[in-house]
Formats: structure tokens, sequence, C-alpha cells
């Protein structure tokens, strides 16, 4: 059997972005709001943290969420390295 040696893409951001979503409701932080404090758009953010996963962060994106957040990149980036979580097709 063939194993995938990377991650895809869209797997990648699907991870992230769940984390993100997952990090702000557990924060209770509004979409909008955080959007306007880190300097990115609200559509944007809102792509980013969607459940298709639909747009990559920059690494200064990614930076600016996460010191916002009070999280590290780590944290940000949990799940990448195991081999379980997958995008979710939906």
């Amino acid at each position: 059997m063939h194993e995938e040696k990377f991650k895809s893409k869209d797997d990648i951001q699907y991870i992230v972005g769940t984390n993100v979503r997952k990090m702000c409701k557990e924060k209770k932080i509004n979409l909008m709001e955080f959007s306007e404090e880190i300097d990115i758009s609200y559509e944007y953010l809102r792509h980013i943290v969607s459940t298709n996963g639909q747009k990559s962060l920059s690494f200064y994106s990614m930076y600016k969420i996460a010191k916002t957040l009070g999280v590290t990149m780590d944290e940000m980036c949990n799940g990448i390295f195991d081999d379980k979580n997958k995008r979710k097709i939906e």
C-alpha cells in the first residue's frame, strides 16, 4: 500500500481553519471584530475558518491570528502531523 508522503494543501488549510474556528468559538470572539483587530478582511477570515478551508494563510497572517488569540502557531497547526486528520468532503 502506498502512503502519501505529505498532506495535501487542502487538508492543511482545513486543519488550520478548523483550529482557528474552534479557538475563536471557545473564546467567544466575534469574527467581524476579530478581522478588524488583526487587519484581515472579514471575507478572507470567513473563508479561512469555513468548513471548506477555502483560503490558505500567509505565515504573517497566521502569526497575527495566533498572537491575537494568545496561542502558539503550533497550536494552530495541531493535527497537521497526525495522519488521521484529513479534510472532510461535505
